[in-house]
């Protein structure tokens, strides 16, 4: 699979950076609130080292299989000079891509997550021939799962018992937007 470089993403209000282990210093703080991992089995990062150590990993581009090309930013909001949060796409072999978000929550409900959303989605169609995006969300996480529905995404499944973390059984929907045909 071509593990390319990423470049920058731009729109009105962010900036998609490429994910670097530099990033760390900036989004350390922004991760660490604990209101970001309600709904997911992560938890915060537990020192800037293991986030710097995290993003270094996927600052390779592709798993160790090559199989999958892992593509992650960090979103820089332009009017606060701020990293807001983290987007990633996985894209795999048979050019299905699974999409995922973390944004500080100081940043909720202003649009910021849909506007970067959408950039992506427009690259991982035009940029990587994907097919096809996939997004998994607990049941439980409306923010996310309308989020996704703005985003034209269509809701295909839901699987109870899908996970358990944090004392909890979680309930599961997944989430597709598929290439529109290039003859509509």
């Amino acid at each position: 699979m071509d593990t390319q470089g990423i470049s920058n993403l731009v729109t009105e209000r962010v900036i998609l950076e490429p994910l670097r282990r530099g990033h760390a210093a900036h989004l350390f703080p922004v991760l660490s609130d604990a209101r970001i991992y309600r709904f997911i089995p992560q938890e915060p990062p537990s020192s800037m080292s293991a986030l710097e150590a995290r993003y270094e990993q996927l600052e390779r581009g592709a798993s160790p299989s090559g199989q999958e090309l892992w593509l992650n930013w960090a979103i820089y909001l332009k009017e606060q000079n701020a990293y807001i949060g983290t987007l990633q796409a996985t894209v795999f072999e048979n050019r299905s891509s699974l999409l995922a978000y973390e944004l500080s929550p100081a940043f909720w409900g202003r649009g910021y997550a849909t506007e970067a959303c959408s950039r992506v989605i427009e690259c991982l169609f035009a940029d990587y021939n994907v097919t096809e995006i996939r997004a998994e969300v607990d049941t439980r996480n409306e923010a996310s799962f309308r989020l996704l529905e703005r985003l034209s995404f269509k809701r295909i499944k839901m699987s109870k018992g899908a996970d358990f973390f944090k004392g909890a059984s979680s309930d599961e929907y997944t989430y597709r937007l598929s290439r529109k045909s290039e003859s509509a």
